[in-house]
């Protein structure tokens, strides 16, 4: 990269009894490398959560670009749309679609959350007659536009987002799916997007449906605060251990469990995880804002590493309110008053540093040393990180090595001359190490010479 990034730490306010401070700070970006362009390919997605009447919606879209987002899951509100039976409500649809398109952001359409006036006969064919008509005409609104069509969220788990059974959402998704792609036959459909990693519910419905009515199976393998590559899921334990959905497995297995179920009914399709984040509540459950921007860094990575999933997107831009305490409010790459956290920043180097480059691999065999190798045909770029508290890799390289940490800041090591190598020591904090293409890894048991 030939910007260089500078840290400012600024504003530290201190009362004259030290009983209050507070604190912001800044990470000068270089310019994301694709601010206005569409990247269909691009695996850097987020929940845009614009509900409309927002007075800063503008600032909030600039900010999801500085960020790198080539993607957004927008929900278009079924009982907002179709304010009675027949009669739609697309206004303000319309102009979130063209801006976000403007910012260069794509957009996946969550067509859910059905109106009163279906409610209480979801489970009807009516119900999916109703649906059908609806996502009809969303399709055909905005064909040309939007591609992407998910078929409801998290069905799985019933209660506030579906309240009904497993074989009305296999008709919903059936019957929505054929209908997409007979009115847009370049449209794809996002079906399942489960709660979690559900294999017992996903074998229901793909038993279910026609093999061809989806085109990417979506899934939210939410698992606060455990790392991706731990095993063990302390929320889902204490929250969930009674369903049927999946848990004792690292992310990259769950991952594989979804690939091994879709190639029993066909060829696998594409995953895409449209909901994800290590939530920065002071609580039970919850990560440190330092923690966050780790996790969320480690968990793009190793998705892209998967070559199964190619699509990730963070729940939320911004903070749903200010309760320092709540799950649900502390979920944000921004805070509610849209200061930036690490995590922000942390998107927006690892957008900067990886988006269009091509992934060649894994150069790690230790189960807990993570060394991924990304290419441009000039320089490699290594995305490194450890999952104890230290160990080290030897990299060999020419001229000279770039290193950056999650927040961009660049330290230069140049070529030994004598060794053309350098013991660099790893954290659970991933950096980044760039140059000429040829770097070479291998792992060095103790960190001496």
């Amino acid at each position: 990269m030939k910007a260089t990034f500078l840290l400012v730490l600024a504003s530290v306010l201190f009362a004259s009894t030290l009983a209050s401070c507070g604190e912001h700070f800044t990470v000068n970006l270089a310019p994301p490398a694709y601010p206005e362009t569409l990247l269909p390919d691009s695996p850097f997605g987020i929940n845009t959560a614009i509900s409309g009447g927002e007075p800063n919606q503008d600032n909030r879209l600039r900010i999801m670009q500085n960020a790198g987002i080539k993607w957004g899951r927008q929900d278009f509100t079924w009982r907002r749309i179709e304010v009675k039976p027949g009669v739609y409500k697309w206004d303000y649809y319309d102009r979130v679609v063209d801006e976000l398109l403007a910012r260069g952001i794509m957009v996946l359409a969550n067509l859910s959350y059905e109106p009163d006036w279906v409610r209480n006969k979801i489970s009807s064919p009516e119900a999916v007659e109703a649906y059908v008509r609806f996502v009809r005409g969303a399709v055909s609104r905005y064909k040309g536009k939007v591609k992407h069509w998910q078929i409801w969220n998290e069905p799985n788990f019933g209660g506030h987002f579906w309240r009904g059974t497993p074989e009305q959402y296999a008709n919903f998704l059936k019957a929505a799916g054929q209908a997409v792609h007979e009115i847009d036959p370049d449209a794809k459909v996002a079906g399942f997007n489960t709660a979690f990693v559900d294999l017992k519910w996903t074998e229901k419905i793909l038993s279910l449906v026609p093999y061809d009515c989806f085109d990417i199976l979506c899934f939210h393998p939410y698992r606060p605060p455990n790392s991706p590559e731990e095993k063990e899921d302390l929320w889902f334990r204490d929250h969930y251990s009674k369903t049927d959905a999946m848990s004792g497995y690292d992310y990259l297995t769950q991952v594989d469990k979804l690939w091994q179920l879709m190639s029993r009914f066909g060829k696998p399709k594409p995953l895409w995880v449209t909901e994800i984040c290590w939530n920065s509540h002071i609580h039970p459950y919850g990560s440190s804002e330092l923690r966050q921007a780790d996790m969320l860094v480690r968990f793009y990575v190793l998705s892209i590493a998967s070559q199964k999933v190619k699509k990730v997107f963070w729940w939320t831009l911004r903070d749903t309110g200010t309760r320092q305490y709540d799950q649900g409010d502390m979920v944000g790459l921004v805070r509610h008053d849209y200061t930036p956290k690490y995590s922000y920043y942390a998107h927006a180097v690892v957008t900067r540093m990886l988006e269009g480059k091509k992934f060649m691999g894994r150069l790690s065999e230790e189960n807990d040393i993570y060394v991924f190798k990304f290419a441009d045909g000039r320089n490699d770029t290594l995305v490194a990180w450890t999952t104890k508290p230290y160990a080290y890799i030897r990299v060999s390289f020419e001229k000279q090595l770039q290193h950056y940490d999650i927040l961009g800041i660049k330290r230069v090591v140049p070529l030994n001359e004598r060794t053309g190598a350098i013991p660099v020591p790893l954290t659970p904090s991933p950096i980044y190490l760039v140059g000429p293409k040829g770097l070479r890894v291998r792992t060095v048991p103790k960190p001496g010479w």
